[in-house]
């Protein structure tokens, strides 16, 4: 049988200006702690940041298979994430799910 392809979400946010600097921090503990603390389930997790407009982010996850991604959500770095969205800093979110199929990185 053929291996599930890894899952990835292309996840696009803008900030509220005034927060930033704290969302800086919750996405950088969300993302270190998911490539670090999760045993392998998280693939890659980068964060990058709009050229032209320095409140809008783009996050690029991989999980192993779709019980990494649901572990993820289940996390104490994750939860940072989703109560710094409760908290009302987020703008606006918009997420791509996808199956990563030519994937692969030195990284």
């Amino acid at each position: 049988t053929m291996a599930e392809a890894p899952k990835a979400l292309v996840v696009s946010v803008q900030i509220k200006e005034d927060r930033v600097d704290d969302f800086l921090k919750v996405i950088e503990e969300d993302a270190v702690g998911s490539r670090e603390r999760e045993e392998g389930g998280c693939l890659r997790f980068d964060v990058l940041r709009d050229q032209t407009d320095p409140t809008k982010f783009i996050f690029y996850e991989v999980y192993r298979d779709d019980a990494a991604a649901a572990r993820h959500r289940e996390t104490p770095h994750f939860k940072l994430w989703t109560d710094f969205k409760a908290s009302g800093g987020v703008v606006s979110q918009d997420v791509v799910k996808a199956d990563a199929i030519f994937f692969g990185s030195k990284l």
